[in-house]
């Protein structure tokens, strides 16, 4: 679509950023699609254009599991160089997002950048819009429709070097979006799930077949970038935890722990165990779970 100079300036007006194909901002890695979007609508931080970055995306109906596991990946993938982009979708994208932190994330849209879906995350789009980046190849207040999101998901894959499915059935956008970036020569990697959960029946699926690689850890994955993990030590070199704190995280572990086990576990009182948790949570060190339950942040 050609846009006129003064439609230009009527859109950086609103803060939105117009990239044709042969702009210089225009990311390469979009070439290679066998459709290339003519043009992208942006807010925000169009340098994450630049960055290596790592696709992460799944079921909408995702599972807590999933959730964690999709947060932890994108936080690790963020603190170690990476950008993180994903379709803002509810699930395992929203987590993806969330995980990464919203400067560290690129969200490819399947409506315009002006216009919010799905509702629920509408502060979550705002936010990408001010630190991270938005990314649609519709105009800014198209609402968007059905057959848009499975266009959307070759830009998710074409804007990263390596994609990761968290959870997925076998049937589903996802799917499509793991078509696109094997299409395009991606490393392509999925998380193992509970074989009881039809969430990971996708994913298992394919690490069954292999037709992709098995990522247990997000060193795994940053492998494939040349990337060493920061190790933990490296990451909390700055964050001081006392004896009390430590007998926590070892509890926790990589498991949900409920509050009643941590009591029993530490020999606390309960009016001491919670302070600690209060101050633990917001220090980034865990999270608390529906139900009074808690998991170690990685």
């Amino acid at each position: 679509m050609i846009h006129s100079d003064q439609e230009i300036a009527e859109f950086k007006d609103q803060g939105i950023i117009v990239i044709r194909r042969g702009d210089r901002e225009y990311p390469k890695r979009l070439e290679n699609l066998s459709q290339p979007p003519e043009v992208l609508y942006c807010k925000g931080n169009i340098e994450l254009l630049t960055r290596s970055a790592v696709s992460i995306v799944g079921t909408r109906k995702c599972t807590r599991y999933g959730i964690d596991v999709a947060k932890r990946f994108a936080k690790v993938f963020a603190e170690n160089g990476l950008a993180v982009v994903s379709g803002l979708a509810d699930g395992i994208d929203t987590a993806a997002h969330q995980g990464a932190g919203e400067q560290n994330t690129i969200a490819v849209l399947g409506n315009g950048v002006n216009h919010f879906y799905p509702t629920t995350n509408r502060k979550l789009q705002e936010r990408i819009g001010e630190k991270g980046l938005l990314v649609s190849e519709y105009l800014p207040n198209d609402n968007g429709h059905k057959f848009y999101f499975p266009q959307r998901n070759r830009i998710v894959a074409a804007l990263s070097q390596a994609l990761l499915i968290v959870e997925a059935d076998n049937k589903s956008g996802t799917m499509i979006t793991k078509d696109f970036a094997l299409n395009l020569g991606l490393d392509v990697f999925a998380v193992p799930g509970p074989v009881t959960n039809v969430q990971s029946r996708g994913t298992n699926g394919l690490i069954k077949q292999a037709a992709c690689a098995c990522a247990c850890e997000p060193a795994d994955v940053l492998q494939s970038f040349g990337v060493a993990q920061k190790s933990k030590a490296q990451k909390n070199e700055m964050v001081q935890i006392s004896f009390e704190e430590k007998q926590i995280l070892d509890i926790l572990g990589r498991d949900e722990v409920h509050i009643d086990e941590l009591v029993e576990k530490t020999d606390m009182p309960i009016r001491k165990l919670a302070t600690l948790l209060t101050n633990m949570e917001m220090r980034g060190l865990l999270q608390k779970l529906p139900g009074n339950s808690f998991v170690a942040l990685a």
